[in-house]
């Protein structure tokens, strides 16, 4: 048990050998910001959020967490947020800047902003520039006190079937997912892949029902070694952009 909370608190925070940073913060919203850029271009980014109203994978300082994926070279790294979610959730005006704690998973490949918890539900977006342009994501409702993302961990199978391990979720019941986020990691905190489907199954490196590769370097494709432990996390995300499950759990290949 204390083996398996300690591989849990690994996978999806990193807290032990991860770098942390602090975000830039300024006094105008992000229709400001956007509107200073010499461009005005934009471009989609990646991310979602989870947590609770008292703690998230062992962090109840900051029981939410925004996860995004880093496309390399990206810089100033920001979140804004709302102060209801009772508003248009594309009107940039009321979204204002978040000076909270940072942190880099995998490497860097990912990074998540380390929320503190909130008694009501607001709207939340992450920006990064790169190539000239800012990168925003779409509007990720906050929504931990309300719909609390649950640990799943226990239904979800792993069949290891040698170096293609069969990972099943199908008893998960959240009806407001849409997609599924699996991650496979290596012990050294090494990205292995990245997949979205809207199934709720995925057999490793098997591309066939997925919808959204984010897997780093994925030519050629990923392999695991035999005999080998490695982590797995998967996050259930609906359309407005929160984790409602998640689960993370080790595995061995055969």
């Amino acid at each position: 048990m204390k083996k398996l909370l300690i591989i849990t608190l690994a996978i999806f925070s990193l807290y032990a050998c991860t770098k942390k940073e602090l975000t830039p913060h300024g006094s105008f919203g992000l229709q400001a910001y956007l509107d200073m850029k010499s461009t005005g271009e934009t471009e989609n980014l990646i991310a979602c959020a989870g947590g609770t109203s008292t703690t998230f994978v062992g962090d109840a300082e900051n029981p939410i967490s925004v996860f995004f994926y880093v496309e390399e070279g990206a810089t100033n790294f920001q979140y804004f947020e709302t102060n209801s979610v009772n508003i248009d959730p594309s009107d940039y005006n009321l979204y204002y800047p978040k000076e909270y704690e940072m942190t880099v998973l995998f490497k860097g490949i990912m990074r998540k902003f380390n929320h503190p918890a909130l008694s009501d539900e607001r709207w939340g977006i992450v920006t990064y520039e790169l190539d000239g342009k800012v990168h925003m994501c779409n509007p990720i409702r906050i929504k931990a006190a309300a719909e609390p993302t649950e640990d799943i961990t226990a239904i979800v199978n792993i069949m290891e079937t040698g170096v293609h391990p069969e990972f099943d979720w199908s008893f998960e019941s959240e009806p407001n997912n849409v997609i599924y986020f699996s991650i496979v990691s290596d012990q050294d905190d090494n990205l292995i892949s990245g997949t979205y489907t809207t199934d709720k199954f995925w057999t490793f490196y098997d591309l066939s029902n997925v919808v959204l590769n984010v897997t780093p370097n994925p030519y050629p494709a990923p392999e695991l070694s035999p005999d080998s432990e490695y982590n797995y996390a998967l996050m259930g995300v609906s359309d407005d952009n929160w984790i409602h499950t998640f689960a993370s759990k080790s595995f061995r290949t055969n």
